[in-house]
């Protein structure tokens, strides 16, 4: 009796262990993508790097059947079937609720669907997860472009800058100016 306590005690301990080692592995592989992204000086390499970036965000799922769920909510996604995306999604967050992409993922699909407000607030969920996650910052950069909020915007597109120099959303730096300019005649 007390060497099968004694053997549970252990297997918990190891399950534990091998569970906080592979967050703590997953965190500091992420880490070092980010620092790389941050600092590099090649957009070559700053591409490759977000895309290794985007490669752990959507397999962060703590089981291959929330990864497998996560392609096929990609798939739906890509094939303009929103609403079935969606609702994949949406059960996905609840299922995983520290796994950030999918909440980014409802955020994506109601901005397509017109739902500034509702994006938004799933941005905000998805930032808490993750506060570097450059896509859901560019989402909201595009959203305060649609809703006027010029000032907002550039806030937010400075804030993406910093985390991805070279992330293409830069680019709108003049227009989203321009557009803030016009807006204060």
């Amino acid at each position: 009796m007390y060497k099968l306590f004694t053997l549970n005690k252990i297997f918990i301990i190891l399950i534990i262990f091998f569970v906080n080692f592979s967050h703590n592995s997953y965190s500091s592989e992420l880490d070092n993508l980010f620092f790389k992204l941050k600092y590099s000086t090649n957009p070559t390499l700053a591409m490759d790097y977000e895309a290794k970036i985007w490669n752990l965000w959507l397999k962060n799922g703590s089981t291959k059947s929330s990864n497998s769920q996560m392609q096929k909510g990609l798939e739906l996604l890509q094939n303009g079937k929103l609403d079935r995306a969606l609702s994949l999604f949406k059960n996905l967050s609840k299922k995983e609720p520290v796994w950030a992409e999918p909440i980014n993922k409802i955020a994506t699909i109601k901005f397509l669907q017109g739902d500034y407000i509702g994006s938004i607030n799933d941005i905000k969920l998805t930032l808490k997860l993750e506060p570097r996650h450059f896509g859901a910052i560019s989402g909201l950069v595009q959203i305060n472009i649609i809703l006027k909020e010029y000032k907002q915007a550039l806030k937010n597109l400075d804030y993406v800058v910093k985390i991805h120099p070279f992330i293409g959303i830069k680019k709108l730096r003049p227009y989203i100016q321009n557009l803030l300019k016009k807006s204060s005649i």
